[in-house]
């Protein structure tokens, strides 16, 4: 029939499948929205089932929509179906079944905002330590739980009741219960733990679905927690009770799930990968169909995922390949540190642009958002359109503004609205009222707003209030006068060290938090650059260029974009130029997996995930030093690319040779019709390995390429020590003792 047209054989086997269980195991780019549409569409169209009797669960809304408009297009208007999200799905059953849950139908569903103010109250009110307790760290625990389908009491049982800690998050939790059932309201994860508590408490409910819905269809099926697996389950259980009209039994529904283990990298958010890999076990009856013809990529590039992934074990086996032929070599580019790789990146950006390539036909994947300053700062100056995507730029980012904020208000004293931004950053309980009487304070008396500051014990806030106002503006004070003499990335470390800013972050639980850590480190280490690059600058000097760079973020030519985003945002995306950047042991796989159980496994996964985002054109690139926290650190090649074969990269850049020197590929100019472009091929000078060289000051030591100095100071031990020496030719230079190319008179 029309529908089975343009299938290969293991797609067709798929679509027509007939049975209790179905796992369709879908490589990257094999076509599985079209499988699970046309599967559907076939279900309709040989009038197996009506529209109402199909629920189709998919993650985003996004992907719903697609599913749906497909469907539309093969068979017309699906009305009645479910086609939702996981959370859509149970909101639209809690709706209808509120009031046995103790509930009004017309529930309000808080969001993490909502969440967090009403903690913020409760550990207030509480007495608890609002500093060592922080709402967004409840909240994650309490989020956790839930996704177990752990209740308040269950929660309570597992904790130690000899930890304070574990004691307070236990009392927490069962005190945001009780407020948000009083206030009628349910949370995000309540929508889908409370449907699986009201199936199991009322078997009668349960039925009237198991009853209602004969075909289930599950999207992404390796990305679900326990809590959405046990939705899963309680829909396709054998119904408990005869029907009420007819009286008759039914069979359990069809449930069909299409998914990757290899694609599972969402362990962070709860998913389960053990989902997947024992459906087999958990549903009888259960067959699997195997998508390996993938019609996104070139075989080079599959060829790579496939070697990647293969080293991952416990996995079912799969082979991507295609008929669209090998394609151009994956290009491996080794610099020497993050400034030299964002400018190749952003160089073949340009090249491919020139070539007829859209922006929007190219993405930068990365690891983690630490690794973006550079590459940004090289597309700013590059002048190259760029967006974000699943995020904000790096300037535009909350910490970085905060950051950026206390650095203007000890630049410039009368910045009102950048001391009000960090009045109460970090949490010091100075409220908006207070801030509101200050400002008055201020108006009333024709002072700035940190002259106010100052001032404040006039306002009668009381002494705990009046001595935190106190405190932050000693802060100011402080480091104000250190401006004059201090490097940059100095005030801005002492900035997030004294404030207690960087601390609140790390001890937050929130793993969105960790990743304002790392871009502060990498704020810092931004700061570091500038300065190497401009060493006469002073703070209003760095605040301006920043202004500058953040007003151009908005360039646009009429081609599109650049996408830069997360390997994790990546996911589901493809583009015909890719580029994966910070290839290194610690970045990818990340310093944390080496620590976790099965955490180097889906580094693995989130690798393999990335190379497949590529159609036609893949690079791979990595630095041989990096600049984190204001640390210049050597890095090690990732441990993935060695699973690459040989014969399928081209590689380019620095790299290590056998008597411990490193060649560096620097850049020359050569004209190419109106503008220059660089090449990274040529022109090469050396970087040795250091290993056991530490400097003093007064130490004489040649360089390669600026000769003579003398070292005035040194920072950090070891293979960190980093020394400032002044050249006779070229002046005052910061380099990395371990790897420049000097060596002592």
């Amino acid at each position: 029939m029309e529908l089975l047209e343009g299938l290969n054989p293991q797609q067709r086997a798929a679509v027509e499948f007939r049975g209790p269980a179905l796992l369709i195991v879908a490589g990257a780019g094999s076509g599985k929205t079209r499988v699970l549409t046309h599967r559907i569409a076939h279900l309709l169209a040989n009038r197996e089932a009506w529209p109402s009797q199909i629920l189709a669960i998919t993650f985003t809304n996004k992907a719903a929509n697609e599913m749906r408009e497909r469907i539309r297009h093969l068979v017309g208007d699906p009305e009645g179906m479910w086609i939702r999200t996981f959370h859509s799905a149970c909101l639209q059953i809690l709706r209808r079944e509120a009031e046995r849950l103790g509930h009004n139908s017309n529930f309000t569903v808080y969001d993490t905002g909502d969440t967090r103010a009403l903690l913020k109250r409760l550990i207030r009110s509480g007495g608890y330590d609002i500093d060592k307790l922080k709402p967004q760290a409840v909240a994650a625990v309490i989020s956790k739980a839930k996704n177990e389908l752990q209740t308040a009491d269950d929660f309570e049982g597992n904790q130690d009741s000899k930890n304070p800690k574990a004691t307070a998050y236990a009392e927490l939790f069962r005190a945001y219960e009780s407020e948000k059932s009083r206030n009628n309201a349910f949370d995000f994860d309540d929508l889908i733990a409370e449907t699986v508590h009201l199936f199991r408490a009322f078997p009668e409910v349960a039925d009237q679905y198991r009853r209602k819905f004969r075909h289930i269809l599950v999207d992404e099926y390796q990305d679900t927690n326990h809590a959405q697996y046990a939705l899963i389950r309680e829909f396709t259980k054998p119904v408990t009770t005869p029907d009420p009209k007819t009286g008759e039994m039914v069979n359990p529904a069809s449930l069909t799930v299409v998914g990757d283990s290899d694609q599972s990298i969402y362990a962070f958010r709860g998913a389960d990968i053990r989902n997947i890999s024992e459906f087999g076990k958990d549903f009888t009856g259960a067959e699997t169909i195997l998508l390996e013809q993938n019609y996104r990529s070139t075989q080079n590039i599959l060829s790579a995922a496939n070697a990647v992934i293969s080293k991952n074990f416990d996995r079912p086996e799969k082979n991507l390949w295609t008929e669209s032929g090998s394609g151009e070599k994956i290009i491996q580019f080794t610099a020497v540190d993050e400034r030299h790789e964002a400018g190749f990146i952003v160089d073949q950006i340009t090249e491919h642009h020139a070539n007829g390539v859209n922006y929007s036909e190219m993405a930068i994947l990365y690891r983690t958002n630490a690794l973006t300053p550079s590459i940004e700062a090289e597309l700013k100056s590059q002048r190259v359109p760029y967006a974000v995507i699943g995020g904000l730029k790096f300037y535009e980012r909350k910490e970085i503004k905060d950051a950026l904020a206390y650095l203007t208000a000890i630049s410039n004293p009368r910045n009102d609205e950048a001391i009000r931004r960090i009045l109460n950053e970090p949490g010091r309980g100075i409220g908006e009222k207070t801030e509101l009487k200050i400002a008055e304070l201020a108006r009333k008396n024709n002072l700035s707003f940190r002259d106010a500051l100052a001032n404040s014990s006039e306002l009668g806030l009381g002494p705990k209030l009046t001595e935190a106002i106190k405190s932050f503006s000693d802060l100011l004070d402080s480091i104000e006068a250190q401006v004059e003499t201090a490097k940059i990335s100095d005030i801005l470390i002492e900035v997030l060290v004294r404030s207690g800013y960087r601390y609140q972050l790390e001890m937050s639980r929130d793993p969105q938090d960790e990743a304002r850590v790392e871009n502060l480190d990498a704020l810092v280490g931004q700061v570091v650059e500038y300065q190497l690059r401009n060493t006469d600058a002073k703070l209003a000097d760095y605040l301006a260029e920043i202004t500058l760079a953040a007003a151009a973020d908005e360039i646009d030519d009429g081609s599109g974009q650049v996408s830069l985003m997360t390997l994790h945002t990546a996911k589901g995306l493809e583009y015909p130029v890719v580029f994966i950047a910070g290839l290194e042991q610690g970045t990818l796989p990340h310093m944390r997996s080496f620590e976790e159980v099965g955490g180097l496994a889906e580094e693995r996964r989130l690798f393999y995930v990335g190379i497949t985002r590529a159609m036609k054109v893949l690079y791979l690139t990595l630095a041989l030093q990096r600049t984190l926290f204001g640390q210049m650190n050597s890095t090690m090649p990732s441990n993935f690319l060695m699973d690459i074969p040989a014969d399928l990269m081209d590689q380019r850049g620095a790299e290590r040779q056998s008597n411990n020197e490193v060649k560096r590929y620097q850049p020359r100019s050569i004209t190419d019709g109106p503008r220059e472009k660089k090449v990274w091929n040529n022109s090469i000078t050396t970087v040795r390995n250091n290993e056991g060289l530490v400097l003093a000051v007064g130490d004489r030591v040649k360089h390669d390429d600026f000769g003579a100095g003398v070292v005035v100071a040194t920072t950090g031990e070891g293979a960190r020590q980093t020394a400032e020496i002044r050249f006779e030719s070229v002046g005052t230079k910061r380099l990395m003792v371990r790897v420049a190319p000097i060596e002592r008179l």
